[in-house]
C-alpha cells in the first residue's frame, strides 16, 4: 500500500444517535450530538468547506441486502456500529474560488410540516443554511449549484418550506439523464415523499437558470467536472474537483458506506439498478487511485474525507483529514 495519512478510519465512527421522538414524531437533524458541522480544507487554489446538514440512523438490512451475517456482523464492528444502528450524516459541500461560491448538494431543508417516509412521520431539522449564515455566506452569494441526483437529503435545501428559492442568483447544474427520469412516468412508482421533495424542489427549476449536463463527463466550471456514476439513480453524478496537481472527487452517493468500497458485491436497497451501481463503483475507484484523489463521501462518517487503495482483489478506504 502506498503510504497515506490515514486516521485509524473506523475509530472516528460514532456508535448511536437514537432518534427523538417528539409526540410520536421523529425529529431528522435534532436531538443528535453536534461536536463538529463544519470542515474546511483546500484542494489548490479551491477552498473547500463540508456542512453536516443533520444526521439520520440507517439499518444493516437496507444497507447490505445481499450480506450474510456472519460476514457482516465483524465488519460492522470495525467501523464501531451495529445492524440496527448505522448512523450517516447528510452534508453539503462549499467550494470558493476567486468570484465564484459552489454548492454540491443542499441538504435535507426544513420543514415544521410532519411529512411521511415508509410509515414514519418526520419533522426535518436541517441545519444547512444556519451554518452558512454562521460562516457569513447569505443565499444570494451562492453562484451556482450543483445537484448530484435528486433524492430529498440533496435537493430539500433549494427551496423554503413557503416555496422562497434559498439561492436566487444561482444556476443550477444537473444531469439531463435525471432530470428525465424524475419528470417520466418511469419514477413512478417511487415513494411520494420523493415525489413531494421533487414537486417542491426540483420542477420549478426547469423556469429558472438551470444547466442539464450530457454524457459520461461533462465540465460544468473550471476545475469542475461532473462524472456520471448511474445506478444509485439514473443520471447521478460525482464531482471531480481539481486544481493544479490536486484532486477532490465528491462520490455522492455511489458508495453508502465504506464496506461498499471493500465488498463490491455487497449491494444496497437505495440502488435503483445494481449492475449498473457496481460498474461506477469501479469506475470512481480507478479514478480516484489513478489520480491519486482525495475522496469526499456524503454518508460516511463526517467530513467524509478520505483515500483508497489497493488491497489485494479489492480495496481499502482510510479516513484523513486532508
Amino acid at each position: 500500500m502506498r503510504r497515506r495519512k490515514f486516521l485509524k478510519g473506523s475509530a472516528a465512527m460514532i456508535g448511536g444517535f437514537p432518534f427523538l421522538h417528539l409526540d410520536g414524531l421523529k425529529l431528522l437533524g435534532g436531538g443528535f450530538p453536534m461536536e463538529e458541522e463544519v470542515f474546511t480544507f483546500e484542494v489548490g487554489q479551491i477552498r473547500c468547506t463540508v456542512f453536516r446538514d443533520l444526521m439520520f440512523k440507517y439499518q444493516a438490512k437496507d444497507y447490505f441486502i445481499n450480506a450474510s451475517p456472519e460476514e457482516l456482523e465483524p465488519s460492522l464492528r470495525r467501523y464501531h456500529v451495529t445492524p440496527d444502528n448505522i448512523p450517516s450524516p447528510f452534508i453539503a459541500v462549499l467550494l470558493q474560488l476567486g468570484d465564484k461560491k459552489i454548492l454540491i448538494d443542499t441538504g435535507m431543508g426544513f420543514s415544521e410540516k410532519p411529512l411521511v417516509f415508509r410509515g414514519n412521520p418526520y419533522v426535518i431539522k436541517g441545519r444547512l443554511h444556519h451554518l452558512l449564515h454562521q460562516e457569513k455566506i447569505k443565499g444570494e452569494d451562492i453562484t451556482d449549484v450543483i445537484i448530484t441526483h435528486f433524492h430529498p437529503d440533496h435537493i430539500g435545501g433549494l427551496f423554503t418550506e413557503q416555496g422562497k428559492l434559498n439561492f436566487p442568483n444561482a444556476r443550477f447544474h444537473t444531469h439531463e439523464d435525471e432530470w428525465a427520469y424524475w419528470h417520466s412516468s418511469l419514477s413512478g412508482n417511487q415513494p411520494a415523499l420523493f415525489r413531494y421533495f421533487i414537486e417542491k424542489n426540483i420542477t420549478p427549476l426547469k423556469n429558472l437558470n438551470l444547466n442539464l449536463l450530457r454524457g459520461d463527463f461533462a465540465d460544468v466550471l473550471p476545475g469542475i467536472t461532473a462524472v456520471k456514476a448511474e445506478g444509485h439513480t439514473p443520471g447521478q453524478i460525482a464531482i471531480n474537483i481539481h486544481s493544479g496537481k490536486n484532486h477532490l472527487l465528491y462520490i455522492s452517493d455511489a458508495f453508502l458506506h465504506p464496506l461498499h468500497m471493500e465488498r463490491l458485491d455487497w449491494q444496497t436497497n437505495y440502488d435503483l439498478d445494481h449492475q449498473k451501481a457496481r460498474q461506477s463503483r469501479v469506475k470512481l475507484l480507478e479514478l480516484a487511485h489513478r489520480d491519486d484523489m482525495l475522496i469526499n463521501a456524503f454518508h460516511f462518517s463526517f467530513p467524509g474525507l478520505g483515500r483508497i487503495d489497493k488491497s489485494g482483489s479489492g480495496w481499502v478506504w482510510g479516513y484523513t483529514g486532508k
